[in-house]
């Protein structure tokens, strides 16, 4: 049964005056930047696909002098009729040494980057050593460290469209296979990246591969090798194998999941540059080199001057951690989206009512689907099985629902879907429910490190469930608008209102666990009372996973 009706087997001329609110769940789907919200148990899984961005159309002085620094006016992309690109270059920072990082651990390798021009200064002369690096940045320092011919075209990721201003940084270090995007063509440029995924990237743009057993290599030199993803662990052991790892301050401590610093990248790119033989190592006399993981000193040796010099000018820095929580913001509780699953996810979840429409019963769902095809290049097809009545004739009523969808440019999704097209059993509501919906996330700007707040909304007309109170007590076949919106407030929380062509709800999806396609949806149903007998509480919990 549908959340917020009841099932009644002794008068089902009534049924259908109880079909209003639906149950429903979210799904997190392949990735912490796809949910899926699951109507239950109407039968429907609405793949919701949250668009993570971190676009920012209008940065702040700092957010573009921090551009600059790292780009330079080779790293903007061309200029488009009434861009800003279209002013001339700003003045960068080209100097070889700043006043921040004399005596940071980092210096010998900041240095030297920066006399190649690979990475740059402020404009107020600092360098800002333990400052995050986003993924963009990130990209336009790859495509100035590694002059490499590509090996693959370009792709269409939906949050970097030609306009932003990384654009040709981000394609480039794509192209010769330094970079990766997410699950569903999400890149999430302005995430700050974490030390795993930097060496992971220069590993694999460099096409190093381990000698042995990557769990030996890494538990040979890492006190905290079981914290390395799983997905990483060839690539990161082979990083360690050419000594382009480098970790301060304990080098037996790799710390793989805090966020880089500005020190950290530059570390890691000229350990990767001396590996292939465009710069030349640090001397071993340079006290840089007892942070290379698995550096060895040519010979043994007393400490000279220059050893002696730098390790008394060194001044520790406080180690800070930061943590990495990413999520994203869906619109429905239980009305669809245009967003939905594809690229072979597949994902489940149950829901629970503590009370249904008109009756003092509690009564739960759960659903199971897959999705297929590929959203953005031409269209993603999601199929679902929803069960209903978990509380009483479990499994014996239920339905399958299918949508098509499509993902445009600017985050714009169109959808065409039915629910209930199959059913078995005396499901409720026994009538199928076709529909069509459009879906767009708008970027606020704002937030911190990474995150940036965004709107997701969804309007919607469909027959069946979405119709007016009215029109199912008199059985008429009509046609009734539908629509949702959530509010990103902060990484793991999103804030959420629907109408259902009869109830308004609101809600929250919560994301529990950073690295875990976990949601929670807690709800209240029919909070204007306007086809029930009070609001009701509803759950949902979600979890997905993409082949």
């Amino acid at each position: 049964m549908r959340l917020g009706q009841r099932t009644s087997r002794f008068n089902p001329a009534s049924r259908r005056l109880w079909s209003r609110v639906p149950r429903s769940i979210t799904v997190i789907v392949g990735s912490a930047f796809l949910l899926v919200t699951t109507s239950l148990p109407n039968g429907i899984v609405d793949g919701q696909a949250i668009a993570q961005h971190s676009e920012n159309p209008n940065p702040s002085q700092e957010e573009s002098s921090l551009v600059r620094a790292l780009l330079g006016p080779s790293g903007l992309p061309p200029a488009t009729p009434n861009s800003p690109n279209q002013r001339a270059n700003p003045l960068t920072v080209q100097v070889t040494t700043f006043p921040d990082i004399q005596g940071h651990w980092a210096q010998s390798f900041i240095e030297r980057l920066a006399a190649r021009d690979v990475i740059r200064g402020f404009p107020d002369g600092t360098f800002r050593p333990d400052a995050p690096v986003t993924r963009v940045q990130f990209a336009a320092m790859i495509r100035k460290a590694f002059a490499k011919a590509p090996i693959r075209a370009g792709a269409d990721f939906v949050d970097v469209p030609t306009t932003y201003w990384g654009y040709t940084a981000i394609q480039d270090a794509y192209r010769i296979g330094f970079l990766e995007g997410y699950p569903n063509r999400v890149f999430l440029p302005d995430q700050n990246i974490p030390r795993v995924q930097v060496l992971v990237s220069l590993a694999n743009g460099l096409n190093l591969t381990p000698t042995a057993s990557a769990n030996s290599i890494l538990n040979r030199f890492f006190q905290d090798a079981g914290n390395i993803p799983d997905y990483a662990l060839n690539s990161v052991a082979a990083a360690t194998e050419n000594q382009i790892v480098v970790s301060y301050p304990n080098v037996a401590v790799l710390n793989p999941n805090l966020i880089a610093t500005r020190a950290d990248v530059a570390a890691f790119i000229y350990q990767a540059l001396v590996e292939t033989g465009q710069l030349p190592a640090l001397p071993p006399t340079n006290i840089a080199t007892g942070y290379i993981v698995g550096y060895q000193a040519p010979v043994a040796q007393q400490p000279d001057a220059e050893t002696l010099r730098q390790r008394f000018r060194l001044a520790a820095p406080p180690v800070t951690e930061r943590s990495q929580r990413v999520t994203g913001s869906g619109s429905g509780i239980g009305t669809p989206s245009a967003f939905g699953a594809d690229r072979n996810t597949a994902f489940g979840g149950f829901s629970f009512q503590e009370r249904t429409r008109n009756s003092d019963n509690s009564d739960g769902g759960i659903a199971l689907g897959f999705g297929v095809g590929d959203a953005s290049t031409s269209v993603g097809f999601e199929g679902t099985v929803s069960i209903y009545d978990l509380l009483g004739d479990t499994f014996e009523d239920g339905g399958i629902s299918f949508k098509v969808h499509r993902i445009f440019p600017n985050n714009f999704a169109v959808a065409l879907g039915v629910e209930n097209f199959i059913t078995w059993g005396n499901p409720d509501p026994e009538y199928s429910s076709a529909y069509g919906v459009v879906s767009k996330v708008f970027p606020l700007g704002g937030g911190t490190e990474g995150f940036t707040r965004s709107v997701t909304t969804s309007v919607g007309l469909g027959g069946g469930r979405f119709r007016s109170e009215s029109d199912i007590e008199n059985g008429d076949s009509s046609l009734n608008l539908f629509g949702s919106v959530g509010v990103r407030i902060a990484e793991p929380i999103a804030l959420k209102a629907e109408w259902t062509g009869q109830d308004l709800n609101v809600g929250a999806s919560i994301y529990p666990i950073p690295g875990t396609p976990l949601v929670i949806t807690p709800a209240i149903a029919d909070v204007t009372g306007n086809t029930g007998d009070g609001v009701r509480f509803i759950l949902g919990i979600g979890y997905g996973y993409q082949f």
